[in-house]
């Protein structure tokens, strides 16, 4: 059925007309859709601005009822979820009221309308204004005190616009006997993962046959059950295990349970994940007095620990109802192939559809969901509590089936001065208890980072020392580094389809400017995320093209000293997840590897290469070189995969076009464990002028006659 919405408020500038809209979607989409003239293109200039005046606005989506029944059909209502405060009428008049947006609602409206309800009728679905605390400060703030994701207030990547509606599957349905009204498929492995019990629920008032299919589609069981409550178990042995990418393939068996009438699917990934302690934790400290441990950040799946390599998954989108299985997969393929095997879901941008979890499933890509709270205090208010309690379990129940979830986490940074938040926190105790009770197979921390952890820095010289990341991040000591940025901008040719010609260059500031309000200033300090003075420090920036080189140079050169210092720290140091991944609309600067919509930059490309599961590296002391400085360069042989590795580490110096040889190792490594070689040095030319780039190269020669090089863009600087 196709619904009609419109608006009601005090809002005399805008068009209440009713228009068309798209569900699933959002209603902010669907108004600028169908009124050009309000916002062109929320990407470009200052538009995004008038996205405020849609605010306090409450939204009707409306649609005549068009159904036949015969006399054993009822009719329901059913949504996967609506954003965020709504109400459900019939012929005007309000039936049922809900608060949350990630909680389905299914309501068999024969039973709760009764005579009233009839084809013809007007079925509505009525938005409220977005929560908001009144005396909250404008921002993120102001989403303390409800389950919705405060980024759409306003972050340093996200501009302030907030949407809402029916942002997920939402339809009529009629329902007889014969339908499913709900199926799970759960398991227990055994101790030596050698045998999975499988467990079968569901509800349904007709007769039903099970089946399930091995990764290679040959049925290894059918079962026909008797109706009610259907529930079933069965053993699988020598189950074909789940596997995150690099360590074997995601396998999946599939099922199916069927009626006369009906028929539902899925699918199960055998595997088991565990949090353990970091090796050399429990050891430490040692001196007196004593406290605790750090607490564990080492991922063990299916009995291995495995060297967690990813990014901060952010929404992919302004307006999340409108994102479909094709553009997710862009995002999950393009993780794949840059040698991912995790994705951090960040709690500030909230649950994603189905199909991110599914396609996470099939390409390998662990997840770790935090729960929609960030760098908020959130409190102890029992209204609060209850719709998080109520949204909480609608998260994991839907969730906790995906053999990609790997890990809960309460939400970001609440621990940090900015939250104030403690593990005393009613939200954070709720979480736990919601997470042991529906899912105590998969890991739960409240919050990132935790001690041990480590967030930032977000910029390529730290803000504090001025060190760049391979001075940084080579002296550091994280078990686990959960954030860690670089801004760079994507390509001139893409600032030009957000920033108007006659402001493009030079860049500036300013409360009207359209490089500040797409975060190239005052987003993280005044500076960032252009950092202009330390790109003239190190390159040109001289034309627009220029400046776009030298920040991308600049972002791909620091994201690989940061992830491959982090590889070289293991076993101690457990996982690397830069910030971030994607963005939700264009960004002038931002930290992503990915530009919106779907845009590989420079970096992504570095990454990729840096986090080869076999990688010859070179450790390397610092960025900026002087002229006639001797360099100390250790060869690595960098191994995240399952097996032994061996080969010949070579380490070149090319300045101005000659290639010199440096020095080489011959290393051999254990399954995912590394190798390091000795010390080699290399003294640079003394006539070398400043902002002189010159390359690092470490080339792998493996036992097996494969050649890979890595290579990493140095400068000459004068101090």
């Amino acid at each position: 059925m196709r619904f009609t919405p419109a608006f009601t408020g005090s809002s005399p500038e805008l068009d209440c007309a009713p228009f068309p809209a798209s569900v699933p979607g959002n209603i902010q989409a669907d108004y600028i859709k169908a009124h050009p003239e309000f916002i062109r293109d929320i990407n470009y200039g200052l538009e995004h601005r008038r996205m405020t005046e849609l605010e306090p606005l409450t939204w009707i989506y409306k649609t005549t009822l068009d159904y036949t029944l015969s006399p054993d059909e009822k009719l329901w209502f059913v949504t996967a979820g609506i954003d965020y405060v709504w109400f459900l009428l019939l012929d005007g008049e309000e039936f049922y009221a809900h608060e949350g947006m990630f909680s389905p609602v299914e309501l068999c409206l024969t039973d709760l309308l009764g005579e009233r309800l009839r084809p013809g009728a007007e079925f509505a679905v009525k938005i409220h204004p977005h929560p908001m605390r009144k005396d909250a400060p404008f921002g993120r703030a102001q989403a303390d005190m409800c389950v919705k994701p405060p980024v759409s207030y306003g972050w340093d990547w996200h501009p302030r616009a907030i949407p809402s509606g029916i942002w997920d599957d939402t339809y009529f349905e009629t329902r007889g006997p014969g339908h499913i009204d709900r199926a799970e498929v759960r398991y227990i492995l055994s101790p030596d993962l050698t045998r999975a019990d499988v467990f079968v629920d569901a509800d349904t008032r007709a007769e039903a046959l099970f089946r399930m299919y091995a990764p290679d589609g040959s049925l290894i069981y059918e079962k026909t059950a008797a109706p009610d409550a259907l529930s079933l178990a069965f053993s699988v042995h020598n189950p074909v295990l789940w596997q995150c990418r690099g360590m074997g393939e995601p396998a999946l068996y599939t099922w199916e349970l069927r009626t006369a009438k009906d028929v539902k699917t899925g699918t199960v990934g055998f595997r088991r994940t565990r949090l353990v302690m970091n090796a050399g934790a429990w050891r430490e400290p040692e001196e007196f007095p004593k406290t605790r441990s750090v607490p564990p950040a080492q991922i063990e799946l299916n009995g291995r620990r495995v060297f967690g390599k990813g990014s901060n998954y952010v929404n992919q989108e302004i307006f999340t109802g409108t994102l479909t299985r094709e553009r997710y997969e862009e995002s999950v393929r393009a993780a794949a192939e840059c040698h991912m095997n995790l994705f951090r879901c960040w709690g500030g941008s909230g649950i994603q559809k189905e199909d991110f979890y599914d396609l996470c499933d099939r390409y390998g890509i662990m997840v770790w969901v935090e729960f929609p709270l960030a760098c908020n205090e959130y409190r102890n208010d029992s209204r609060y509590l209850a719709v998080l309690r109520q949204e909480a379990e609608a998260i994991v129940k839907k969730l906790r089936w995906h053999p990609c979830v790997v890990l809960f986490c309460g939400g970001n940074e609440l621990f940090n001065s900015w939250s104030r938040m403690t593990d005393q926190h009613l939200a954070l105790r709720l979480l736990n208890a919601v997470t042991l009770e529906l899912a105590p197979e998969i890991p739960f921390i409240p919050t990132s980072p935790l001690s041990g952890m480590k967030h930032g820095g977000y910029t390529f010289l730290d803000r504090r020392t001025g060190l760049d990341p391979f001075a940084l991040f080579g002296s550091a000591k994280a078990t686990a580094y959960t954030e860690f940025g670089m801004p760079g901008i994507t390509s001139a040719d893409y600032l030009r389809e957000i920033i108007p010609e006659d402001e493009l260059f030079p860049p500036e500031p300013g409360e009207d400017s359209v490089w500040q309000a797409h975060h190239a200033f005052e987003a993280w300090g005044a500076d960032a995320w252009l950092c202009l003075p330390m790109l003239e420090r190190f390159g040109d920036v001289s034309t627009p093209e220029a400046m776009a080189e030298t920040s991308a140079w600049l972002q791909s050169v620091g994201y690989k000293a940061v992830f491959e210092a982090a590889r070289m720290q293991k076993p101690w140091c457990a996982m690397a997840v830069n910030w971030c991944w994607c963005e939700p609309w264009k960004c002038a600067v931002n930290n992503s590897l990915i530009a919106y919509p779907n845009v590989k930059k420079a970096a992504w490309y570095a990454v990729r290469d840096s986090l080869r599961d076999v990688l010859g590296a070179a450790r390397i002391p610092k960025f900026a070189w002087r002229p006639g400085e001797t360099m100390t360069l250790v060869p690595w042989l960098l191994n995240d995969s399952p097996e032994a590795q061996g080969g010949r580490v070579s380490l070149t110096v090319t300045v101005n076009g000659e290639q010199t040889f440096v020095g080489a190792a011959d290393l051999e490594a254990e399954p995912l464990s590394n190798a390091k070689g000795s010390p080699l040095t290399f003294t640079l030319p003394r006539d070398l002028p400043p902002k002189t780039r010159f390359t690092v190269t470490a080339v792998l020669e493996t036992r097996d006659g494969a050649r890979t090089e890595n290579a990493y863009e140095l400068v000459v600087c004068d101090a």
